[in-house]
């Protein structure tokens, strides 16, 4: 079992078809846990989904990227589309994605997808019931050392409402649970979100006005609260980055200058006397800036814009070695036609159902 455990994905799914004794033993909630713990000391994978500029959403797909080795594969959506369709990756947690889709004959679908294993599950959308204008918002993640996932839905029930509501959805209940009102400083969440131990962070704005975010808002659920922890003046910029590295939070701020750009990495703890920032590392660049992504102890994974007018889109995707500030370019990618991020996401390779 402690091999199994170390095997791949697709090694566990040919092993399972040996005989109904092997499917039940690498289908055990113990056997999951146990190959769900290697996997996350293994190299992550990051998921970008890619969009046509304009309202083509057919013009949209998927890509998988090894943050290790550079290798890519590209991801087959598992539903239908049409030229009045769209869809919108949520988010991912313990290899499976999360994603909000609608079509003419189905105006909103909330699915959960383990693309390794191509599990789906279907779960009704709980704004088929609300304000179809107004603004909704998403958020999932699994509990802890669990099967069980959560989905988090804030929303507004009338357009102008100062106030949002939140509702959640719980695999072990079936069906959308809590609903009531929000803190005033809580609007929605942001779609670059970050989960930690059944809390989910994300950098908020409390004025539209301005250009960088006031606090990072958090919400657990477990005990179905928020909280917010203020960002220090020197600690803001434009461009903004929440990480999370072996269990911690971390808030990556870039500070860009016209050919040159650095970055400023900050370690934030829970006290006694509420949180603490400490500057845990910086780099400088030149050029413009790159998107810090994913972080580990020993390196940086970023994402830049490389385009020229001449010859379409092209993202860059670095490796940056923390300790002597090498770069290693793993994966040029390149779009005849004019292509932006719409989302990316950290996962990695598990068997967890669905």
């Amino acid at each position: 079992m402690e091999i199994f455990a170390r095997a791949d994905v697709n090694t566990i799914g040919r092993s399972r078809t040996l005989s109904s004794y092997w499917n039940w033993e690498l289908g055990t909630e113990e056997f999951v846990f146990k190959h769900l713990h290697a996997a996350k000391k293994r190299p992550a994978s990051i998921y970008i989904h890619f969009g046509v500029k304009g309202r083509r959403s057919l013009g949209s797909w998927v890509f998988r990227f090894n943050v290790d080795t550079g290798e890519n594969e590209r991801l087959h959506i598992p539903f239908l589309r049409n030229s009045q369709g769209q869809f919108e990756v949520i988010g991912t947690d313990n290899g499976c994605m999360a994603i909000r889709y609608s079509c003419i004959s189905h105006p909103s679908n909330l699915i959960v997808w383990n693309p390794n294993t191509d599990q789906v599950t279907r779960i009704p959308d709980p704004m088929q019931h609300h304000c179809c204008i107004c603004a909704s918002t998403y958020a999932f993640l699994y509990f802890p050392d669990s099967v069980g996932y959560v989905w988090i839905n804030i929303y507004k029930k009338k357009i102008l409402d100062s106030l949002s509501w939140l509702t959640s959805y719980s695999s072990v209940t079936g069906h959308w649970d809590s609903n009531f009102s929000c803190p005033p400083y809580v609007q929605g969440v942001d779609s670059r979100y970050v989960v930690n131990h059944g809390i989910v962070y994300w950098l908020n704005w409390n004025n539209h006005a301005q250009t960088s975010p006031q606090c990072i808002v958090h919400f657990s659920i477990f005990t179905n609260q928020f909280g917010f922890i203020l960002i220090p003046v020197e600690a803001r910029a434009m461009i903004q980055r929440l990480l999370i590295c072996e269990g911690c939070l971390y808030y990556a701020a870039v500070h860009a200058k016209s050919d040159s750009y650095r970055w400023l990495i900050w370690k934030i703890e829970k006290g006694n006397q509420g949180y603490s920032w400490e500057l845990s590392s910086q780099f400088r660049g030149h050029g413009s800036a790159e998107s810090p992504e994913y972080l580990t102890h020993d390196y940086l994974i970023t994402v830049k814009d490389t385009s020229q007018p001449t010859r379409g889109t092209q993202f860059t995707i670095t490796k940056l070695d923390t300790k002597n500030q090498q770069r290693r370019t793993l994966k040029v990618v390149e779009f005849p036609l004019s292509t932006y991020i719409k989302s990316l996401n950290l996962n990695f390779n598990t068997i967890v159902p669905v």
